[in-house]
């Protein structure tokens, strides 16, 4: 409760007119710089994944191949799981090949590397 009062305290004592734009203002400018930040990490992630799949595609039988990544939510750097979509994904040895490259890359398990056939 005193954080309570000591911002009512604020706001009553003068200039409150001042007081509240410069709240507001603070408020806009946290909202844009924000939604910067988030949109520039969801543009490092895409270019990872586009990054990881061209790299998965060049394994021998891949073909062509999707990469959806998914990150701690606590840390953002760090890879929690991947899944892969791919022509290759019916042979075992593609399968291996695909979770070692992930489970090497980004030190995760293998039980969070998924593996699919692409459908396009």
């Amino acid at each position: 409760m005193k954080s309570d009062k000591s911002f009512l305290e604020f706001l009553g004592s003068g200039g409150v007119t001042l007081k509240v734009g410069a709240i507001a203002i603070l408020g806009i400018l946290l909202i844009l710089f924000g939604g910067i930040f988030s949109t520039e990490k969801a543009v490092d992630i895409q270019s990872s994944e586009e990054r990881v799949a061209e790299m998965c595609s060049l394994i021998d039988g891949v073909g062509q191949c999707r990469v959806m990544m998914t990150y701690y939510p606590d840390d953002q750097d760090r890879v929690y799981a991947v899944l892969v979509l791919c022509d290759g994904a019916d042979s075992v040895k593609v399968r291996e090949q695909i979770t070692s490259m992930f489970t090497s890359l980004y030190g995760i398990g293998s039980n969070r590397v998924k593996i699919g056939r692409l459908i396009e």
